[in-house]
């Protein structure tokens, strides 16, 4: 019982170390302009020569298996 209570109080500890750092806020923030937003509308409109997705069908080669049993 002790050795379990030794192990679990450093994993325990690592927890809330953990969750402190996780909800913890940067001081780091900087004021955005009003501006300064992205319009994905733009974004969407002034793509242009994307690739474009190629699937390679299979499904003959490796078809399903037929029936198993008598």
């Amino acid at each position: 019982m002790r050795k379990i209570i030794l192990a679990a109080i450093p994993l325990m500890l690592a927890g809330v170390g953990v969750l402190v750092w996780a909800t913890l806020t940067t001081q780091a923030r900087i004021d955005v302009p009003a501006g300064a937003q992205i319009n994905p509308l733009q974004i969407m409109m002034g793509a242009r020569d994307l690739p474009v997705a190629h699937y390679d069908d299979y499904s003959l080669v490796f078809s399903a298996p037929g029936p198993v049993g008598p």
